[in-house]
Protein backbone atom coordinates (compact mmCIF):
# COMPACT_ATOMS: atom_id res chain seq x y z
CA UNK A 1 0.00 0.00 0.00
CA UNK A 2 0.86 3.22 -0.82
CA UNK A 3 0.20 6.30 1.86
CA UNK A 4 0.47 9.76 0.71
CA UNK A 5 0.45 12.46 3.18
CA UNK A 6 -1.14 15.33 1.51
CA UNK A 7 -1.31 19.17 3.33
CA UNK A 8 -3.62 20.17 0.63
CA UNK A 9 -1.35 22.63 -1.50
CA UNK A 10 -0.77 22.42 -4.79
CA UNK A 11 2.50 21.49 -3.65
CA UNK A 12 0.63 18.34 -2.11
CA UNK A 13 -0.88 18.21 -5.41
CA UNK A 14 2.60 17.56 -7.60
CA UNK A 15 3.99 15.50 -4.30
CA UNK A 16 0.71 13.40 -5.29
CA UNK A 17 2.09 12.04 -8.28
CA UNK A 18 4.64 10.69 -7.38
CA UNK A 19 2.13 8.30 -4.62
CA UNK A 20 0.00 7.75 -7.94
CA UNK A 21 2.32 6.44 -10.12
CA UNK A 22 3.66 3.90 -7.31
CA UNK A 23 0.08 2.76 -6.39
CA UNK A 24 -0.03 1.99 -9.90
CA UNK A 25 2.90 -0.61 -9.66
CA UNK A 26 1.82 -2.04 -6.76
CA UNK A 27 0.51 -5.38 -6.52
CA UNK A 28 -2.60 -4.17 -4.74
CA UNK A 29 -3.04 -0.75 -6.07
CA UNK A 30 -4.01 0.94 -3.01
CA UNK A 31 -3.64 4.65 -2.14
CA UNK A 32 -4.59 6.19 1.01
CA UNK A 33 -4.34 9.72 1.70
CA UNK A 34 -3.79 11.06 4.84
CA UNK A 35 -5.16 15.05 5.64
CA UNK A 36 -4.80 16.53 8.68
CA UNK A 37 -7.06 19.67 9.49
CA UNK A 38 -4.72 22.39 9.91
CA UNK A 39 -6.62 25.38 9.24
CA UNK A 40 -3.92 26.72 6.15
CA UNK A 41 -6.20 25.58 3.63
CA UNK A 42 -9.70 25.37 3.58
CA UNK A 43 -11.80 22.26 3.68
CA UNK A 44 -13.38 23.53 0.37
CA UNK A 45 -9.84 23.59 -1.63
CA UNK A 46 -8.99 20.09 0.46
CA UNK A 47 -12.21 18.85 -1.08
CA UNK A 48 -11.54 19.40 -4.25
CA UNK A 49 -8.02 18.32 -4.40
CA UNK A 50 -9.00 15.15 -3.18
CA UNK A 51 -11.72 14.58 -5.62
CA UNK A 52 -9.81 15.44 -8.35
CA UNK A 53 -7.13 12.62 -7.03
CA UNK A 54 -9.61 10.01 -6.43
CA UNK A 55 -10.88 10.58 -10.05
CA UNK A 56 -6.93 10.51 -11.44
CA UNK A 57 -6.49 6.92 -9.17
CA UNK A 58 -10.52 5.56 -10.70
CA UNK A 59 -8.59 6.47 -14.41
CA UNK A 60 -5.63 4.20 -13.34
CA UNK A 61 -7.47 1.56 -11.54
CA UNK A 62 -6.14 2.17 -8.55
CA UNK A 63 -7.97 1.99 -5.08
CA UNK A 64 -8.26 5.50 -3.58
CA UNK A 65 -9.22 5.98 0.35
CA UNK A 66 -8.96 9.21 2.19
CA UNK A 67 -9.53 10.21 5.71
CA UNK A 68 -9.54 14.33 6.59
CA UNK A 69 -8.37 13.67 10.38
CA UNK A 70 -8.53 16.24 13.29
CA UNK A 71 -5.23 18.35 14.51
CA UNK A 72 -4.56 17.34 17.76
CA UNK A 73 -1.28 17.64 19.90
CA UNK A 74 0.11 18.65 16.43
CA UNK A 75 0.15 17.47 12.67
CA UNK A 76 2.52 15.00 13.20
CA UNK A 77 0.89 13.15 16.14
CA UNK A 78 -2.36 13.03 14.22
CA UNK A 79 -0.72 11.36 11.40
CA UNK A 80 1.09 9.04 12.67
CA UNK A 81 -1.77 7.57 14.72
CA UNK A 82 -3.15 6.80 11.09
CA UNK A 83 -0.17 5.50 9.64
CA UNK A 84 0.04 1.55 8.98
CA UNK A 85 2.48 -0.30 11.16
CA UNK A 86 3.19 -2.13 7.95
CA UNK A 87 6.93 -2.54 7.07
CA UNK A 88 5.42 -3.41 2.86
CA UNK A 89 3.65 -0.07 3.04
CA UNK A 90 5.80 3.03 1.70
CA UNK A 91 4.62 6.55 3.41
CA UNK A 92 5.20 9.77 1.11
CA UNK A 93 4.93 13.16 2.39
CA UNK A 94 6.64 16.20 0.58
CA UNK A 95 9.22 19.02 2.29
CA UNK A 96 9.49 22.65 1.39
CA UNK A 97 11.02 25.53 2.52
CA UNK A 98 8.64 27.52 5.13
CA UNK A 99 7.81 31.38 4.65
CA UNK A 100 11.12 33.31 7.11
CA UNK A 101 12.75 30.21 7.50
CA UNK A 102 15.61 28.37 5.33
CA UNK A 103 15.09 24.89 6.36
CA UNK A 104 13.65 22.49 4.47
CA UNK A 105 13.82 19.20 6.85
CA UNK A 106 15.15 20.53 9.96
CA UNK A 107 12.15 20.79 12.30
CA UNK A 108 9.30 19.69 9.57
CA UNK A 109 6.74 17.46 9.84
CA UNK A 110 8.36 15.30 7.16
CA UNK A 111 11.98 15.00 9.57
CA UNK A 112 9.57 13.55 12.02
CA UNK A 113 7.90 11.35 9.81
CA UNK A 114 11.33 10.18 8.44
CA UNK A 115 11.90 9.34 11.94
CA UNK A 116 9.24 7.12 12.46
CA UNK A 117 9.26 3.19 12.59
CA UNK A 118 6.14 2.03 11.43
CA UNK A 119 6.38 1.87 7.70
CA UNK A 120 8.87 3.22 5.14
CA UNK A 121 8.62 6.99 4.39
CA UNK A 122 9.94 8.55 1.42
CA UNK A 123 9.95 12.42 1.90
CA UNK A 124 10.25 14.19 -1.44
CA UNK A 125 11.03 17.87 -2.48
CA UNK A 126 9.44 18.61 -5.46
CA UNK A 127 11.41 21.05 -8.38
CA UNK A 128 10.06 19.96 -11.53
CA UNK A 129 6.32 19.44 -11.47
CA UNK A 130 6.50 18.96 -14.73
CA UNK A 131 7.44 15.32 -14.85
CA UNK A 132 4.07 14.60 -13.72
CA UNK A 133 6.23 12.07 -11.07
CA UNK A 134 7.37 9.99 -13.62
CA UNK A 135 11.08 10.67 -13.40
CA UNK A 136 13.44 8.41 -15.66
CA UNK A 137 17.13 9.48 -14.78
CA UNK A 138 18.50 8.60 -11.10
CA UNK A 139 21.52 9.62 -9.70
CA UNK A 140 21.49 7.40 -6.45
CA UNK A 141 24.61 8.32 -4.15
CA UNK A 142 25.69 5.91 -1.63
CA UNK A 143 27.54 6.00 1.22
CA UNK A 144 28.62 2.48 1.49
CA UNK A 145 26.97 1.09 4.40
CA UNK A 146 26.55 -2.70 4.23
CA UNK A 147 22.82 -2.16 4.83
CA UNK A 148 22.59 -0.09 1.59
CA UNK A 149 20.55 -2.31 -0.31
CA UNK A 150 17.87 -2.90 2.04
CA UNK A 151 17.26 0.85 2.58
CA UNK A 152 17.02 1.61 -0.62
CA UNK A 153 14.67 -1.39 -2.06
CA UNK A 154 11.24 0.00 -0.62
CA UNK A 155 11.64 2.97 -2.38
CA UNK A 156 13.88 1.59 -5.88
CA UNK A 157 11.38 -1.01 -6.24
CA UNK A 158 8.54 1.10 -7.15
CA UNK A 159 10.78 3.48 -9.21
CA UNK A 160 12.45 1.19 -11.21
CA UNK A 161 9.80 0.45 -13.43
CA UNK A 162 10.05 4.24 -14.59
CA UNK A 163 14.23 4.03 -14.81
CA UNK A 164 16.00 4.48 -18.38
CA UNK A 165 18.93 5.28 -16.44
CA UNK A 166 20.69 4.56 -12.51
CA UNK A 167 23.64 6.67 -11.77
CA UNK A 168 25.23 5.09 -8.97
CA UNK A 169 27.67 7.57 -7.27
CA UNK A 170 29.69 7.06 -4.39
CA UNK A 171 31.69 9.97 -2.95
CA UNK A 172 34.46 8.38 -0.80
CA UNK A 173 35.71 11.45 1.78
CA UNK A 174 39.26 12.58 2.30
CA UNK A 175 40.07 15.32 4.74
CA UNK A 176 40.93 18.86 3.37
CA UNK A 177 44.27 18.50 4.45
CA UNK A 178 45.08 15.52 3.16
CA UNK A 179 43.45 15.24 -0.14
CA UNK A 180 46.04 17.67 -2.24
CA UNK A 181 48.61 15.23 -0.90
CA UNK A 182 46.88 11.42 -1.67
CA UNK A 183 48.85 9.63 -4.11
CA UNK A 184 48.08 7.62 -7.29
CA UNK A 185 47.63 4.50 -5.61
CA UNK A 186 45.79 5.34 -2.33
CA UNK A 187 43.65 7.36 -5.11
CA UNK A 188 42.80 3.89 -7.39
CA UNK A 189 42.47 1.53 -4.23
CA UNK A 190 40.39 4.08 -2.63
CA UNK A 191 38.55 4.16 -6.13
CA UNK A 192 38.32 -0.07 -6.68
CA UNK A 193 36.40 0.16 -3.27
CA UNK A 194 33.99 2.29 -4.46
CA UNK A 195 33.38 0.12 -7.58
CA UNK A 196 33.37 -3.33 -5.77
CA UNK A 197 30.79 -1.32 -3.60
CA UNK A 198 28.57 -0.33 -6.39
CA UNK A 199 29.15 -3.54 -8.30
CA UNK A 200 27.96 -5.30 -4.97
CA UNK A 201 24.81 -3.65 -4.88
CA UNK A 202 23.65 -3.89 -8.65
CA UNK A 203 23.74 -7.26 -8.74
CA UNK A 204 21.57 -7.50 -5.68
CA UNK A 205 19.37 -5.47 -7.58
CA UNK A 206 19.44 -7.74 -10.67
CA UNK A 207 18.61 -10.55 -8.42
CA UNK A 208 15.80 -8.96 -7.07
CA UNK A 209 14.32 -7.79 -10.11
CA UNK A 210 15.60 -10.06 -12.65
CA UNK A 211 18.00 -8.22 -15.86
CA UNK A 212 17.34 -4.42 -15.80
CA UNK A 213 15.73 -2.70 -18.42
CA UNK A 214 17.47 0.57 -17.05
CA UNK A 215 21.27 1.07 -17.61
CA UNK A 216 23.57 1.40 -14.90
CA UNK A 217 26.06 3.92 -14.65
CA UNK A 218 28.86 3.46 -11.73
CA UNK A 219 30.65 6.54 -10.78
CA UNK A 220 33.36 7.18 -7.64
CA UNK A 221 34.85 10.46 -6.75
CA UNK A 222 37.36 11.24 -3.74
CA UNK A 223 36.48 14.11 -2.87
CA UNK A 224 36.15 16.51 0.71
CA UNK A 225 32.82 17.55 -0.07
CA UNK A 226 30.34 15.40 -0.80
CA UNK A 227 27.44 17.70 -1.81
CA UNK A 228 29.36 19.57 -4.47
CA UNK A 229 30.18 16.66 -5.86
CA UNK A 230 26.22 15.27 -5.72
CA UNK A 231 24.76 18.60 -6.80
CA UNK A 232 27.55 19.32 -10.06
CA UNK A 233 26.80 15.55 -10.93
CA UNK A 234 23.50 15.71 -10.80
CA UNK A 235 23.32 19.10 -13.22
CA UNK A 236 26.06 17.79 -15.43
CA UNK A 237 24.00 14.74 -16.25
CA UNK A 238 20.50 16.33 -16.13
CA UNK A 239 18.85 13.96 -13.94
CA UNK A 240 15.55 13.91 -12.82
CA UNK A 241 15.73 12.64 -9.39
CA UNK A 242 17.92 12.04 -6.97
CA UNK A 243 17.48 9.59 -3.76
CA UNK A 244 19.64 10.15 -0.13
CA UNK A 245 18.93 7.63 2.31
CA UNK A 246 18.62 8.59 5.68
CA UNK A 247 19.23 6.47 9.28
CA UNK A 248 18.67 7.68 12.85
CA UNK A 249 22.11 8.84 13.30
CA UNK A 250 22.70 10.75 10.17
CA UNK A 251 19.35 12.17 11.09
CA UNK A 252 20.18 13.71 13.97
CA UNK A 253 23.89 14.90 12.71
CA UNK A 254 22.96 15.85 9.27
CA UNK A 255 19.67 17.17 9.65
CA UNK A 256 19.50 18.28 13.35
CA UNK A 257 23.22 19.83 13.61
CA UNK A 258 24.65 19.94 10.06
CA UNK A 259 23.43 21.86 6.85
CA UNK A 260 24.67 19.03 4.18
CA UNK A 261 21.41 18.23 3.64
CA UNK A 262 19.72 21.33 3.66
CA UNK A 263 21.80 22.67 0.84
CA UNK A 264 21.33 19.60 -1.45
CA UNK A 265 17.45 20.45 -0.44
CA UNK A 266 18.12 24.13 -1.39
CA UNK A 267 20.45 24.01 -4.69
CA UNK A 268 19.29 20.81 -5.86
CA UNK A 269 18.70 21.15 -9.86
CA UNK A 270 16.10 17.92 -9.69
CA UNK A 271 13.86 16.25 -7.62
CA UNK A 272 15.03 15.04 -4.20
CA UNK A 273 13.83 12.11 -2.25
CA UNK A 274 14.86 11.72 1.10
CA UNK A 275 14.28 8.15 2.43
CA UNK A 276 14.15 5.93 5.06
CA UNK A 277 14.46 2.82 4.89
CA UNK A 278 12.76 -0.41 7.21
Amino acid sequence: MIVLAHDGSIYGDWVARYALGFAAVEADRKLLVLHVAEGKVTQEVVDSRLTRLGKDCASLGIEFRSQVLPLGKSTYRSLRQSVPHDPQALLICGTRVKPRRQNYLSGSVAEQLLRMHQCPVLALRVVQPGLLGNPHDLLLPLAGHIGGFSRIWPVFSRLAPFLHTIYMFRSLYVNRIRHPYLSTARAQALKEIGINYLTKISIQLEEQLGPPAYRIDRRVSISDDWVNDVLVLASRLKVQIMLLGVSERNLAHRVLHGTAMEKVLRDTPCDVGIYRGP
